[in-house]
């Protein structure tokens, strides 16, 4: 029997516009943001999460879905280098989830690309993930609006909840596990890049050794980015589940009965 079309293999070969240059591999909310703003200050095309929500029409969850799918659960042919080199194709940058669950792959297919890991301190870490992450997988109704919305929260909300499966060893409140993957990560990634090509950062180091780690003059009168903060992503969500909320309901109650709903749902889901 024929083996199922991955929906990787339809997207088409091309060209790469820009060799890959960057890539940064610390965990997230490791500062990874600010980080991304950063680069892309630097003159930078970068991949970060946020690109896979915008670029909807290219299915990029749907993608990483599979992607992950394939690697965390061994269901499907996982991907090459190559695979994911169609998705990221134009962009010489990537930062944060979900590129940072193919470190090998990825060092593999960019073989001269050079390796940032932004770090923090553990336990700031492990709050920053419980007031962020965590807390948007545990809202009551996600589950709900995922199932109503396979364009977005389906997807996006699929990739979240295997990412911290795989940190935890399947159990949220596993923080022995979660903060296990986070020592075994930055182990992983210090064993496979050489020294010269790895840069250790953390946001309080500002431009300095970024710049000079990637050869770019420093950016002049201007401070290092910094934004994003536990609460902020949380709300970023939030404004994120109203539009989605409002948009897959109208159809059903019409334009006012679905922002009704989606002030009522969206009320109870976020006051927990």
């Amino acid at each position: 029997m024929a083996s199922q079309k991955r929906l990787i293999d339809t997207v088409p070969e091309a060209e790469r516009p820009k060799l890959m240059e960057v890539l940064a591999l610390g965990f997230s909310r490791t500062g990874s943001p600010n980080h991304c703003l950063a680069l892309e200050k630097l003159g930078y095309s970068v991949y970060h999460m946020s690109e896979c929500v915008t670029r909807w029409q290219e299915q990029h969850l749907q993608l990483w879905e599979e992607a992950l799918t394939a690697k965390l659960k061994g269901q499907g042919k996982p991907w090459t280098g190559d695979d994911i080199d169609k998705v990221l194709r134009n962009y010489n940058a990537i930062e944060d989830i979900p590129c940072l669950l193919f470190i090998d792959e990825l060092l593999e297919k960019y073989p001269n690309a050079k390796v940032i890991l932004t770090n923090r301190d553990i336990d700031s870490w492990f709050t920053s993930v419980h007031q962020s992450i965590f807390k948007i997988l545990e809202w009551r109704t996600l589950p709900w609006i995922a199932s109503i919305d396979p364009i977005l929260w389906g997807p996006y909300s699929t990739i979240l909840r295997m990412i911290v499966t795989k940190w935890t060893d399947g159990d949220m409140s596993n923080g022995e596990a979660l903060r296990r993957s986070y020592i075994e990560h930055y182990a992983h990634v210090r064993s496979k890049v050489p020294k010269d090509r790895l840069l250790e950062f953390e946001s309080k180091d500002g431009w300095a050794p970024l710049c000079e780690f990637l050869e770019k003059p420093v950016p002049k009168d201007e401070p290092y980015p910094r934004i994003n903060d536990a609460k902020w992503t949380v709300q970023i969500h939030g404004f994120i589940y109203y539009l989605r909320l409002w948009h897959c309901t109208r159809k059903y109650v019409g334009a006012v009965g679905a922002l009704l709903v989606a002030v009522g749902v969206g009320y109870w889901t976020l006051r927990k």
